[in-house]
């Protein structure tokens, strides 16, 4: 088992509605979402950006919009390719800003709705942590594509008062663990977590057919003979820990440790020794923005340590710029290694997006929901 734990809790006063799997089903509180729908005076560049609600969070925590005259037009996302969708369909030109989950930047790149990232135009950008600035997932023939400022991983949930730290992912397989166990609905997130624990695959979003199938017979199996429920969100799950109804989760997310703790229970984390997955989301130019000038400006000001410190708070994740690192809560220290990246990295594993085209052999990313609906329907 790894010693990448925690048994820390987030304030239970604390904005805990919104993850960004789920922006539609738990949204931000109203007044912090409120924080900025009141136009700045002054404001007479509106620039368009698309993204996770929450996300914008980071231009609250000062007064940057009205002072540099900014109009923002947001469109809040319910899932990445949405904004795939509305760059293909005219958005080319139109949009400006957007927030885009790493995996997908360089298929966006070689689609042409994306402008290199230009960093020199981002100051804050420098101190974003070098194991994900410098991945290169975020790169496209060499040209930078994004910058991270914002990451979490998929650990093992548990109950601290009816458990220890299970030592593998596999161990929710325990007779303990009967009717105990939660499942999360991530089809993504399972099969990363779950391709590799049970295929022993190198790479857990690049599966043969075989191996993908017998990923996805283990999670029915799981989900038959094993778990009390299939949770339709992560916090959904979280309130089921907080009934005392599971003791352990075959996946997680580190923001339920902040969502059991507002319904005041305290639950824990674990990196099983078959490691996990991270995801990191980016900041990215969208091809022939309208305002490039004031998009890497809102960049810099998202990477700023007050932008930092307020998406920390409101939405209990990880932040990338080091620098916000005395401003962050001990709980959200706690959560996330930021002072042991580089370890952690080797076992929370930034997976690149399985293939979109077949070439016969490895499972697309149809094909896994394909196979995940099986899991769903059984």
């Amino acid at each position: 088992m790894h010693d990448f734990k925690s048994r820390g809790t987030m304030p239970v006063d604390g904005p805990f509605a919104l993850t960004r799997r789920q922006a539609a089903a738990g949204l931000l509180a109203a007044g912090a979402a409120g924080a900025l729908s009141a136009r700045p005076a002054r404001a007479d560049t509106k620039v368009s950006w698309m993204g996770w609600q929450g996300y914008d969070e980071c231009y609250a925590a000062g007064t940057y919009l009205q002072d540099h005259g900014i109009t923002m037009e947001k469109t809040y996302i319910n899932a990445n390719e949405e904004i795939i969708t509305k760059l293909q369909a005219g958005g080319v030109g139109q949009v400006d800003l957007i927030t885009m989950y790493f995996g997908y930047l360089p298929i966006m790149a070689a689609m042409g709705v994306l402008e290199p990232f230009d960093l020199s135009k981002v100051p804050n950008g420098a101190n974003v942590i070098p194991e994900f600035l410098n991945h290169e997932a975020i790169r496209y023939e060499g040209q930078l594509y994004g910058v991270p400022w914002t990451w979490g991983s998929l650990p093992l949930m548990y109950d601290p008062a009816a458990t220890a730290a299970p030592a593998s992912w596999m161990d929710i397989l325990k007779d303990e663990y009967k009717g105990k166990v939660v499942m999360i609905h991530d089809p993504l997130g399972n099969i990363m977590v779950w391709g590799r624990t049970v295929t022993g695959a190198e790479n857990s979003t690049i599966l043969t057919h075989a191996q993908l199938k017998e990923t996805v017979d283990f999670l029915i199996n799981v989900k038959k003979n094993h778990a009390r429920a299939f949770a339709s969100s992560y916090g959904e799950a979280s309130d089921m820990f907080a009934r005392g109804e599971v003791v352990v989760s075959a996946l997680g997310w580190e923001a339920m440790v902040g969502f059991a703790a507002a319904a005041g229970k305290e639950i824990a984390f674990t990196i099983p020794q078959e490691g996990t997955a991270m995801y990191m989301d980016c900041l990215c130019i969208a091809k022939d923005a309208p305002h490039p000038e004031e998009s890497y400006g809102l960049a810099n000001e998202c990477l700023s340590v007050e932008g930092q410190a307020r998406a920390a708070e409101i939405l209990t994740q990880g932040i990338t710029n080091l620098d916000t690192l005395p401003k962050l809560s001990d709980a959200n220290k706690a959560m996330y290694a930021y002072e042991n990246i580089s370890e952690f990295v080797k076992v929370a594993r930034l997976y690149p997006m399985p293939p979109t085209e077949s070439d016969g052999t490895i499972a697309t990313y149809d094909e896994i929901l394909e196979e995940y609906d099986r899991l769903l329907k059984a």
